[in-house]
């Protein structure tokens, strides 16, 4: 029987694969402390990764086969340590696509029609001064050119989506846009053309502070910027600047660099809609990201080589 870790209290369910397995998972909607994650994962053969999972960690997992990271986002997990002790590092980059890129696309109708502006007021002002044609006018999405940066999976299914819409989309990759699914563009036509530019890249030491004040400056007057990728891609006084100036009209996030830390400045800014990093949060995709993460954690204890190793063995 092996001994499975689970950093953050997800739902159980998902894990039936894995049953006959000592699972521990901490209680709903909780994390383990780095604390108690050193006691724990001495005796751990695989571990089931939520969230940051640092070197001195994974150091002390002296049995790990694997550690599982549950999302298609791994920037949390020191990979470079877990290769140089010969432990595979997996992601689950397909389960996640469609619920993330539904998201985005909510995003950009809730700022483009105004919707979380109008439900706060409608909340906090007496309604019956907010009615009234031609009063509060949003934008349709119809006939808007969206921008996408990162045309991978979950990107190209933004695409997708918007295009059933009746946008123009166009998109900056570093691998690459398939012309089926976006225009392939360079960074600072997509950024002058856009009128809302949605983030889909991954955290990287190329991707960190990506959009900051350079690169807002290069946006479209009155674009709309949405993020549904990794928070520290924005630089968020950068942001707020864009937005004070007018530079860009509104905003979406689903990210922040600091969670689950977000400025008031963002909180309480009329044009910004924030959700809480909700992009894979329904109950269908988190049992199928556990199902996917058993399945990956039963090959390698089987002897197989699992899916989507992402840190090179």
């Amino acid at each position: 029987m092996a001994n499975i870790l689970v950093t953050h209290g997800v739902p159980a369910e998902g894990f039936h694969l894995l049953e006959g397995h000592d699972i521990v998972i901490p209680a709903p909607i909780a994390a383990f402390s780095e604390e108690e994650l050193l006691q724990l994962i001495g005796h751990a053969d695989a571990v089931v990764a939520g969230g940051k999972l640092p070197g001195n960690v994974i150091r002390a997992g002296q049995n790990l086969k694997i550690i599982a990271n549950y999302g298609a986002g791994y920037d949390g997990v020191d990979t470079h340590t877990a290769a140089a002790c010969g432990i595979p590092v997996t992601n689950i980059p397909d389960t996640v696509t469609q619920d993330t890129a539904e998201l985005a696309i909510g995003l950009m109708l809730c700022v483009s029609r105004r919707i979380g502006e109008m439900n706060l007021r409608m909340r906090k002002e007496a309604p019956e001064g907010l009615f009234g044609m031609g009063r509060y006018m949003g934008r349709s999405l119809r006939n808007q050119t969206l921008g996408i940066i990162g045309c991978g999976r979950i990107g190209s299914r933004t695409a997708q989506l918007a295009r059933t819409l009746g946008m123009r989309v166009i998109a900056y990759s570093r691998r690459g846009a398939d012309p089926a699914v976006a225009e392939p563009t360079d960074l600072s036509t997509l950024l002058h053309e856009s009128d809302i530019v949605s983030l889909h890249c991954p955290l990287t030491d190329k991707t960190r502070g990506l959009m900051n004040a350079s690169t807002f400056k290069q946006m479209k007057p009155g674009s709309i910027l949405i993020n549904t990728s990794r928070g520290a891609v924005v630089d968020t006084a950068s942001l707020l600047d864009a937005l004070a100036s007018g530079q860009i009209s509104g905003a979406g996030l689903d990210v922040y660099p600091n969670e689950p830390h977000i400025p008031n400045e963002l909180l309480t800014h009329d044009r910004v809609v924030c959700t809480p990093h909700i992009g894979t949060n329904t109950c269908e995709t988190r049992y199928e990201m556990a199902e996917a993460c058993s399945r990956q954690i039963l090959d390698t204890l089987t002897g197989k080589r699992p899916e989507n190793i992402v840190n090179g063995l």
